[in-house]
């Protein structure tokens, strides 16, 4: 094995390298271990590869794009998870996926109606304004009335009118959804 240490810039980083390359038992291959110092850790992160050819600044950008890939669904997971909500049952991975996307993109457009809650992670539009006490009254074939009691986010969620314009909603019976504020 041999090292090669050097300094890289990343934006307003200075990070510290060492590569190292060298056989591993049961591999055919070389291996590639890269010690890294200066990402904000106190201990230097190791990446392992078997791409003699990128350098040590691309294996560093090419982590941190996927780790922002990997975080934003992790806490898309961690906060949508339908193993969370019934763990004795199997879920194919297939449908747990897709119905956490759609679960993210229905929070995500329930941020853009809210004024001045664009950008905030599901979990946190979700405490502020989906986990609420309320009453359902279902009145005759006419209309579903939501009441809402009392929260400090109620005036951003009446300034949304998020049941204005509302179609009726064919599977539960051709009725309107609105909302009141206590």
């Amino acid at each position: 094995m041999f090292g090669v240490g050097g300094l890289v810039f990343a934006g307003n980083l200075k990070i510290w390298y060492v590569d190292e390359r060298g056989g591993l038992p049961n591999y055919a291959g070389m291996a590639r271990q890269v010690a890294v110092r200066g990402l904000g850790r106190e201990k230097p992160t190791l990446f392992l590869s078997n791409n003699a050819h990128t350098s040590p600044r691309d294996l560093v950008m090419n982590h941190a794009r996927r780790n922002g890939v990997e975080d934003a669904l992790g806490s898309s997971v961690n906060f949508f998870h339908l193993d969370c909500l019934a763990s004795d049952v199997r879920l194919n991975v297939d449908l747990d996926t897709v119905l956490t996307v759609l679960a993210q993109g229905c929070y995500r457009w329930l941020a853009t109606q809210l004024h001045g809650f664009g950008q905030p992670k599901p979990k946190r539009v979700y405490r502020k304004f989906v986990e609420m006490p309320g009453t359902i009254e279902i009145e005759s074939r006419r209309r579903i009335l939501v009441y809402f009691e009392r929260r400090a986010y109620n005036p951003v969620l009446r300034e949304a009118q998020l049941d204005k314009n509302c179609p009726p909603i064919p599977w539960l019976g051709n009725r309107r959804l609105e909302f009141s504020y206590l």
